[in-house]
């Protein structure tokens, strides 16, 4: 009986260690696959470095229970390597420092609309200066809020003079106008924008709107530098637009009920179905456009999609990420949840010798913004 136990348990083991190989390998067919048939592999990408810390776990019990049969967790580790260098950067991170007159700087920020709710509709000053701090050329905004009112305070023109910028260019859905007052309808403002503001003149841009929705729309601008001219996107892909309470329940689920979870564990894995699904088409319409360009490229944006992922495959196509190029650790960006997710990105073509990358940590978002700076040939 005790060895009929030891040869099932030795035996289910090495089930689980080939079940997490395979489920990590997969991420390579992710580009390749019907996204409406296999959206739940992404989950995959998102679960990754956890089986990473599982195959280390394997690894260290078959050194020590059947050395031969650690050469799985070995094995896998190895035909999952690529996978792994979208997942981290190995070189120290360096402190924000002004950049040399010959680097271009390019910052990212999804700054939850400059907290303009909390704020009574008016933008958080310690986070306009926080943005202006950064000292970047091009800076790149999700989650933007302007008026339409050239007085208003909050208008397109005003929030480039509060950042400290020459040029803006916004793109926004109309269908999401507000008004700041529903009744006199007195003010009508645009909340969740993508805008790129810069300090080289803009010579050409474009809004891509596919499907009439927030998400489903992005920009280009054309920024010329010296004599160098560069296409910067601004992107950000659909979100699971987890709730207050959806959070909770992920942080605390260790304390809920059976019921609980069954009924919470559907309801999120329906809304994570809809945003892999979303961000699939909307991952393709960008890759379509950066496909176009006839110039050297610069995608910054938030993906709210992990590396490895269909989104991240699709966009980052043929362009290197400036995090596992020169940056250090896991390179998280999201305030919440799990410490692995880096969703933001800095994304660049292979003609832009990158010098330096930094994940600005604490910020006063609920992302941290990234900055990089790249060299460009001296006159």
């Amino acid at each position: 009986m005790p060895g009929t136990i030891r040869s099932f348990s030795k035996g289910l083991l090495i089930f689980c260690n080939v079940v997490v190989s395979v489920c990590m390998l997969l991420l390579y067919a992710v580009p390749y696959i019907n996204q409406q048939l296999s959206w739940f592999i992404n989950l995959f990408a998102l679960l990754l470095p956890f089986f990473v810390l599982l195959q280390i776990i394997f690894f260290i019990f078959w050194m020590m229970a059947k050395r031969r049969l650690a050469w799985i967790p070995v094995i896998s580790l190895l035909l999952c390597w690529d996978l792994l260098g979208s997942m981290f950067g190995l070189h120290p991170e360096v402190k924000n420092t002004t950049p040399a007159a010959h680097d271009l700087r390019v910052a990212t920020w999804n700054t939850h609309l400059f907290n303009f709710f909390e704020n009574n509709g008016k933008l958080d000053e310690a986070m306009l200066q926080k943005a202006k701090s950064f000292n970047a050329d091009v800076l790149a905004v999700q989650e933007l809020v302007f008026s339409l009112d050239s007085l208003s305070p909050i208008s397109l023109e005003r929030v480039k003079q509060r950042l400290g910028y020459t040029y803006a260019v916004a793109a926004n859905d109309r269908a999401f106008g507000v008004y700041t007052n529903i009744k006199q309808k007195n003010e009508r403002y645009h909340p969740f924008c993508v805008a790129i503001f810069s300090n080289y003149p803009v010579i050409r841009w474009k809004k891509i709107q596919s499907i009439k929705e927030y998400n489903h729309t992005f920009l280009w601008a054309d920024v010329l530098v010296k004599t160098d001219t560069i296409r910067i996107f601004n992107i950000h892909l659909q979100s699971m637009h987890f709730a207050k309470n959806d959070y909770e329940f992920i942080e605390h689920i260790d304390q809920q009920n059976m019921g609980e979870m069954q009924n919470k564990g559907r309801s999120l894995m329906r809304k994570m179905k809809t945003a892999y699904l979303l961000r699939a088409e909307q991952a393709v319409d960008v890759q379509t456009e950066l496909s176009k360009s006839p110039y050297p490229v610069v995608v910054c944006g938030d993906m709210n999609d992990v590396p490895n992922s269909y989104a991240y495959q699709t966009v980052s196509k043929n362009l290197y990420d400036a995090f596992t190029e020169k940056g250090w650790g896991m390179g998280r960006t999201f305030q919440f949840l799990s410490p692995t997710l880096r969703i933001d990105y800095v994304l660049h073509s292979k003609a832009l010798a990158l010098k330096k990358v930094q994940v600005v940590r604490p910020s006063l978002s609920d992302h941290n913004p990234v900055i990089a700076d790249f060299n460009l040939p001296k006159n």
